[in-house]
């Protein structure tokens, strides 16, 4: 059986702990920033509920925009689409 030894005398320079910290503390202040402005926002700024024809509507043109590029992820989309549309129409019509 062997063993293996693994020195670590190197530290980082001071300067780059210090830098570390700098961005550190950047992290945490627009952290903080985004986690106020999500508290504080009004209810009004929040998303609007969709209706699924609108999703429906929203993932076939995202699926028109991705047509010439892959046509068979797009084609994959648009059936998506009809289908979320198809089962939305059934449970309204099941209630």
């Amino acid at each position: 059986m062997s063993s293996s030894v693994l020195k670590l005398n190197t530290l980082p320079a001071g300067n780059d702990v210090i830098a570390a910290l700098g961005e550190v503390a950047v992290a945490f202040k627009h952290l903080a920033s985004a986690l106020v402005q999500k508290i504080l926002a009004p209810a009004s700024v929040q998303a609007k509920n969709l209706t699924a024809f609108e999703e429906a509507e929203a993932l076939r043109s995202y699926a028109a925009s991705l047509q010439s590029q892959d046509p068979d992820f797009a084609q994959d989309l648009f059936a998506a689409a009809d289908r979320h549309e198809i089962e939305a129409s059934a449970l309204a019509v099941a209630r």
